[in-house]
């Protein structure tokens, strides 16, 4: 199979994985920095744990590149905090959409970066998947809940914006196991303080439910997409990526009853059929 394939089998697995972590940061009945610390500290031994066993190098090439794995530490910790507090404040859908309106800048912006041509039907693709966002986000106002979690979303999205774009710079240099080892430890890192502040419990159920969410859902799923950066562009994965909210949404109506509204279909609709028409196109291209 050729690589730009696998990479795709790559990236859509990770994407259906990520679409039930919004229940596990529901699910935890620990403070959001506390159970992204956990999450983050158990992850990283987990990779660490695969990373020995296949014999793969844990250090960086160039001393300065530490720097830029705690730079893509930082961004993971900063996306998760924002996308998770989005989470808690208002619902999974609304939370999810709000960070997918991060290709729609990617599209813009990496082409200037890596000195590629800014294609008019990516950008005008990139265009029909945000309308199909827009159109399942429900109307709101400034001052409510389903507002902050909009807002906290974008940001969320701007962060993990700026890692893809860094990553695919870098890629070619790490392996996606090695990368996501580094983030996930330097986001564990920067909270333990967290950890130390305020009485919280950790029930073996919550324990469980973390050791779930830190190895199955966290670690394998991030791997896997730092791994398809390596033959494919981050525009081509941030509107991939875009099928989150469906996954997303059928996760909660499965799990929490969570009912789809009508709106909600249809946006889906036009965002899959985004992804479906990028994704072919792709293949062809390659």
């Amino acid at each position: 199979m050729r690589p730009r394939n696998v990479n795709l089998i790559q990236l859509n697995v990770a994407v259906l994985m990520w679409g039930g972590t919004a229940m596990f940061a529901k699910g935890i009945p620990l403070p959001i920095p506390h159970a992204i610390c956990l999450r983050s500290l158990i992850g990283a031994g987990a990779m660490l744990l695969f990373l020995l066993a296949a014999k793969s190098p844990l250090g960086v090439n160039k001393p300065r590149h530490y720097g830029l794995m705690a730079t893509l530490g930082l961004l993971l910790c900063l996306h998760w905090l924002t996308y998770f507090t989005a989470l808690r404040v208002s619902t999974a859908a609304v939370a999810i959409l709000a960070l997918q309106t991060y290709p729609v800048v990617t599209a813009l912006i990496e082409p200037f970066l890596f000195r590629e041509r800014l294609r008019k039907a990516d950008v005008a693709l990139a265009m029909l998947v945000f309308c199909g966002i827009v159109i399942m986000t429900p109307t709101m106002s400034l001052s409510n809940a389903t507002t902050q979690g909009i807002v906290l979303g974008v940001i969320s999205g701007q962060f993990f914006m700026v890692r893809n774009l860094l990553t695919r710079k870098y890629v070619h240099q790490y392996s996606g196991s090695s990368l996501m080892f580094w983030q996930m430890l330097v986001t564990g890192l920067v909270l333990v303080p967290f950890l130390l502040t305020g009485p919280w419990d950790c029930s073996s159920r919550t324990g469980g439910l973390l050791l779930l969410f830190a190895v199955v859902f966290t670690a394998l799923p991030h791997s896997l997409f730092s791994a398809s950066l390596k033959h494919l562009s981050a525009k081509t994965v941030g509107i991939i990526a875009t099928l989150l909210p469906f996954y997303g949404a059928l996760f909660g109506y499965l799990i929490h009853d969570e009912a789809l509204a009508s709106r909600t279909v249809l946006g889906g609709l036009i965002v899959l059929i985004g992804i479906v028409f990028e994704t072919v196109s792709h293949v062809k291209r390659g």
